[in-house]
Parts: C-alpha cells; structure tokens; sequence
C-alpha cells in the first residue's frame, strides 16, 4: 500500500495506467490513511480504467473547499468569494466542475472588472483557483485544474473622501448601512468587522471594540477606542439587536449589493468609491489631523510599518522648515527663484 509519512502527516501515491497521483491524507492516524487509500484509488480505478467517472458539481467542490478551510485568517473573505462565483455560475448556467472552463471565467472576469477594482478581481480569481487546484490535485475529481489568468496592473487605490464628501455619502445610504459607513470612517475597521460586529465585541462603558484573532485579518488580538461618533452610532443600536449589532429586517448583515451602492454614490455625486475606501479615508483624515505614522499604525491594526507609508505624504506642515532651507541659498524667496528660470 503507497502511504507514507511527512512530517507526522501521512501521504497517499497511487499509480493507475502509468498515471501516479500524490495526495496528503491529512491525518496522523495511519488507519484513516489506509482507508482514504483505498477509497481514492477505487474512485481512480472506476475513472480511467471503467470509464465511471463521476461528475462533480462547482457548487459541491466550493462548498468542501471552505469546509476543509474554515480555520482560515481569511475565512470571511472565503465565504463572499464563493457566494460571488456561485451567483456568477448559476447565472451562466454553468453546473459541473467540468463546465468551468478558463473561457468561461474570462468571460466572468472581464465583465466584473468594468465594476469593480482589479485587485479585487485577482482575489476572487485566486479563490477559484485555489478550489479548482483542490478538486484536481486532493480530491481527484477533475482530470486536472484549468488555468485562470489574472488581470495584469494592479495598482494601489488612494481613494478617499473629505468630511463633505463624507456626509453627503452617509445621508444617501439608508438604514442599517448609513451607520455602518459612518462607523467605518470613525473607526478605520474593515467591511468584515464592521458587518460581522457583535455586541460581544462592543464594551460600551470603556468605550472600545475588542476582537478576537479569529476575526481579525492578521490574526492578532485588537482592541481599538471609540471616538463619540463611533459611540452615537452604536448607541442608536442598544436594545435593536442581539448578537450582531447591525440588522436588516431582523437578520445580520453579510453584504451590500453592488446595485444599492451603485444607487447611494449617484444619489451623494461621488464616482469610484468602494467601502474599503472608507478605511483610507479614516486614515487620510486621521493623518492630515496630525496623528503620526506609528499611532496610525496602532489604531489601525496595520501588522508592519510599511502599510501606512502610503498616508506619510500627507502631513507635511512639518517638512515647512526644511523646505525654507533653500530660500538662503537663492536668495530672495520669490523674486530670486524666478530670476533664476528666466536666466537658465
């Protein structure tokens, strides 16, 4: 029998008509690994051998795929991306794995980027990649994983809204997702834990968040203070809710539709603006307040130093002096600068 051990972890290889197949077992119990064996190479036999391959749904193999992920960092993330590919496959009729083909998704693709960023494309592609790889390479249910190509030029959104801007956007979406905008911008949390926020996670008398790693992007504890306008918002929500703090007719919020957005940001005057800008806007307006870089950093649950560089540029009231520097140099300010590109 072709099991063996790596790293406590038993493996499976398996050899059918000259194909060998390689597999992690994903068990410590050398029974279990036995008998995945033996089930695998009996699906192998029945595929290539009688020709009895059995045709597995997209839907089938998403949905395992977050099951055996559900220890994820990301996991919330996970679970927008499939319901995205599963609306997008039931609307194209697409059914079986088979079906999914790197035309197919191109298709998807090309029409979902005129509405949304390219890096948020490349994420949703990368998801279906990752559970077309699993449904190839570890559960043997397609011959092999199609290709997706991802969209070339992604670039880094510096997106963010003035105060103005800021109200007029709050005042276009309605109930629950006005305040839900408005914590995000008073707070810089990301749209997961601003949708996913429950009262568990709300200490209203020392005026703080607090979440667990499991919820948090990086995977680190974090605790963050409110602000009064942070507090107001949450404050209007006591004796509304359980369990989550924001509902829609009764039940948690787990996304916004793209047509109810699309409507707010007509109706506010605003153009290419997507929630997560929210948090830049927290961040540029916290910065051109004066917050430095490393309290920045702090308050935003940014893992390194390097993520909030993209906010440096703009405080610079403190660079004055320097600039100023110069002016000894050439002169007269003004009058000097211009005599001196005249006479170049």
């Amino acid at each position: 029998m072709s099991i063996y051990l790596r790293n406590k972890t038993w493996w499976y290889c398996i050899t059918v008509k000259g194909k060998t197949h390689r597999g992690s077992c994903k068990t410590e119990d050398e029974s279990q690994a036995k008998e995945l064996h033996d089930r695998i190479r009996a699906d192998i036999w029945r595929g290539r051998v009688l020709g009895e391959a059995q045709k597995r749904g997209i839907g089938e193999a998403i949905d395992r795929f977050l099951r055996e992920h559900r220890h994820k960092k990301s996991r919330r993330d996970d679970e927008r991306y499939a319901e995205w590919w599963k609306e997008q496959f039931s609307a194209a009729e697409i059914r079986l794995l088979e079906e999914v083909t790197p035309d197919v998704v191109k298709d998807i693709r090309d029409e979902e980027v005129k509405r949304v960023s390219i890096a948020s494309v490349n994420r949703r592609l990368a998801f279906l990649r990752a559970v077309m790889r699993a449904a190839a390479l570890e559960w043997l249910w397609t011959e092999k994983a199609p290709k997706f190509r991802l969209l070339p030029g992604e670039v880094e959104r510096r997106r963010f809204l003035n105060p103005a801007e800021v109200e007029r956007l709050v005042r276009a979406l309605p109930t629950p997702y006005a305040d839900m905008a408005l914590l995000a911008v008073s707070t810089g949390l990301r749209q997961s834990n601003v949708f996913g926020l429950k009262w568990s996670e709300v200490d209203l008398q020392r005026r703080m968040l607090v979440f667990s790693g499991k919820v948090m992007k990086n995977g680190l504890p974090f605790s963050i203070p409110l602000n009064e306008t942070a507090m107001s918002v949450i404050r209007g929500w006591v004796g509304r809710t359980e369990g989550y703090v924001f509902e829609y007719r009764g039940k948690p919020v787990k996304e916004l539709s793209s047509r109810l957005w699309a409507a707010a940001l007509e109706k506010a005057g605003l153009e290419d603006l997507r929630w997560h800008d929210l948090r830049h806007t927290w961040a540029s307006l916290m910065r051109q307040s004066g917050v430095g870089l490393s309290d920045l950093q702090e308050l935003g649950g940014w893992e390194s130093h390097e993520m909030v560089q993209r906010y440096a540029h703009l405080d610079v009231e403190h660079l004055a002096p320097k600039a100023a520097v110069l002016d000894g140099v050439l002169g007269r300010p003004r009058q000097a600068s211009v005599h001196i590109l005249h006479t170049v």
